[in-house]
């Protein structure tokens, strides 16, 4: 079959339209008019990836978190990113990212987390933006609850920004890097909000609001993965589709 068979069922149910103006999302490398047998599912791209795709001979390699995000003026080889887009081409493996479309649509990102969660009856945390979900959980305390996020959703180490105390029922969650959806959190009647990569001043306005957050950092996106690979396994058994075993979190907590 064909790679562009793959897009085309991704797109019906994550339509580029839905990402971010500044976002960019879709074909990064290489042709979707070519046949597809293996396929590899990433959150994101690095070279230690690009040398496990190739390794595996895939086809087709799908991404969150795209490699190119900006125009690029020029490819140079020896650089990263200029390195990952020549060895793609000479292995001929396409690379497709979904970024904010899949994190704004139905049954994306953030309705994935909210599930493994176990967040009841999740609603839209974001109106404006569209983005982002909340829900209720049976009351815990504070503590009882960060057990519970980093069960359910596989991670080591969180960060918790006040809260102290605090018994939770009602949970606000974005994914990846949603520290300006804070206040709608806070309006919305969550007890605790969790996201990525919380500034030190949004941190401190955190404390001020009297309010609990919990930075679950942006490497908590890796549930991308799991979910489209299951996605694709269910529409296409005929085709091998695995999740990359690169662990392409940058931090190392010590």
């Amino acid at each position: 079959m064909n790679r562009i068979e793959i897009t085309k069922f991704l797109e019906l149910k994550f339509p580029r339209q839905l990402a971010y103006d500044w976002d960019n999302v879709g074909l990064q490398v290489g042709s979707l008019n070519k046949p597809v047998k293996r396929v590899l599912i990433t959150l994101d791209v690095t070279k230690a990836v690009i040398r496990e795709a190739i390794d595996a001979k895939v086809d087709m390699l799908i991404s969150h978190h795209p490699l190119i995000f900006q125009p690029i003026a020029n490819v140079q080889f020896d650089t990263p990113r200029g390195w990952m887009i020549k060895e793609l081409v000479k292995h001929d493996i396409a690379l497709y990212s979904m970024h904010t479309n899949f994190d704004v649509a139905d049954g994306g990102m953030n309705d994935v987390l909210a599930a493994k969660l176990g967040l009841k009856d999740p609603q839209l945390l974001d109106d404006e933006l569209g983005i982002g979900r909340f829900g209720t959980i049976e009351p815990m305390s504070i503590d009882a609850f960060i057990v519970h996020v980093k069960d359910k959703l596989s991670l080591d180490n969180v960060r918790l920004i006040g809260g102290e105390g605090k018994t939770i029922t009602t949970v606000g969650i974005s994914g990846g890097s949603g520290q300006q959806h804070l206040y709608q959190a806070k309006k919305k009647g969550c007890d605790v909000y969790l996201t990525g990569d919380v500034s030190y001043h949004n941190a401190l306005d955190v404390i001020q609001m009297g309010f609990a957050l919990i930075d679950i950092g942006h490497h908590a996106e890796k549930v991308f993965c799991e979910a489209v690979m299951n996605l694709l396994k269910g529409q296409f058994p005929m085709i091998e589709i695995g999740v990359s075993e690169v662990d392409t979190n940058p931090y190392i907590e010590k």
